[in-house]
């Protein structure tokens, strides 16, 4: 007798959303639609800026795919499967780490404080570096 987590789990996929098969077909679809779009738009742009700014030779459809697919390649746009949100969290892990701790997320509030820092200690510690890095006396 087979159970109702066994009947789910053949039933569901993907984080536990339903897939029917029409559904599939279609998105399979729609990709190759927008990979036959996403062609004649580039060789429609190239045959109309290249030869004129450049005076560079019109170009094919497939020649257009495959200047897609060459730009795709060398310029590494586009990266899909990413985990969740683990390219958001780069810069927030940065944000959290480098803002000052009085809990302001706002970067005007940490540059207000400059103009006190620079009275109070910006000068005199600017004037200590030179020295170390030149041997010199500063101002």
């Amino acid at each position: 007798m087979e159970t109702t987590e066994n009947r789910t789990h053949t039933s569901r996929c993907c984080n536990g959303r339903h897939w029917h098969p029409a559904w599939m077909i279609l998105g399979v679809i729609g990709i190759v639609g927008l990979m036959f779009l996403c062609g004649a738009i580039i060789m429609w742009l190239w045959n109309a800026l290249m030869p004129v700014v450049f005076h560079l030779g019109v170009i094919t459809y497939w020649q257009a795919v495959g200047l897609a697919i060459l730009a795709r390649v060398l310029l590494g746009c586009g990266h899909h499967g990413h985990h969740r949100g683990s390219h958001r969290h780069k810069f927030g892990t940065w944000w959290r780490g480098n803002r000052m701790h009085s809990g302001s997320t706002d970067p005007a509030a940490r540059w207000s404080y400059y103009e006190q820092y620079w009275n109070e200690e910006g000068e005199r510690a600017f004037n200590d570096f030179i020295r170390r890095k030149t041997g010199t006396p500063g101002t």
